[in-house]
């Protein structure tokens, strides 16, 4: 069972990307609840950027995670991570130890080392396989590094679909990618919106998308 499983529910209904200031955000996880809860929003998940080797303390995000629940009980926390593909064999970059703590894992690709067609191909349909992986986040990252002909990406929707893996619509608008979300719409994909936040004011307002 994947861990978005047990949150369901609010697929519709929560900003499931965003971004504080353990990372490269401007806000606070209190400031993000409080403009979350304004905009309707039934979830936030804060999915910060990780590597193997951090430079903050995921400990003190949880902390601040768990004191926030306290204040918006009808707001749904969670604490994950954004984590970059490393090689063709899907690999993330992110420790063993952090994924235990996370309640959502989001997968990305951003820099890669490699830029064969084959080598990116094979690092999706691997990181795809990945059992950690939950979400696969703004896409559109993949495509600009490796154009897929329609077939091959109708056969990456699959492999979310065999493999129970979210695809995410990221309304950030240098990460939009409505062809793709499209694609997923028809082929019946399970989808969640993320406006890869740095700050309230980029917060997705529900229903107003």
């Amino acid at each position: 069972m994947k861990k978005w499983q047990h949150y369901s529910k609010y697929l519709d209904t929560g900003d499931w990307h965003s971004h504080t200031k353990y990372t490269d955000g401007r806000n606070t996880v209190m400031e993000m609840c409080r403009q979350a809860e304004k905009n309707g929003l039934k979830l936030i998940a804060f999915t910060e950027h990780v590597r193997r080797s951090l430079s903050y303390n995921f400990d003190s995000l949880l902390k601040d995670a768990s004191n926030a629940r306290k204040k918006f009980p009808e707001l749904k926390i969670l604490v994950g991570c954004e984590a970059k593909v490393l090689d063709p064999e899907g690999s993330l970059d992110v420790s063993d130890e952090i994924l235990k703590k996370c309640d959502i894992v989001l997968g990305t690709f951003h820099s890669f080392p490699a830029s064969e067609k084959k080598d990116l191909e094979n690092a999706l349909r691997n990181m795809l396989r990945n059992p950690a992986l939950d979400i696969w986040t703004h896409p559109i990252t993949l495509f600009q590094k490796c154009p897929l002909c329609e077939k091959d990406a109708c056969e990456m929707i699959k492999l979310c679909i065999k493999n129970n893996v979210l695809v995410e619509n990221n309304i950030r608008p240098r990460y939009r990618f409505p062809k793709l979300i499209e694609a997923c719409r028809r082929m019946d994909v399970k989808m969640v919106t993320g406006s890869d936040a740095h700050g309230v004011e980029d917060l997705r307002i529900l229903n107003q998308d």
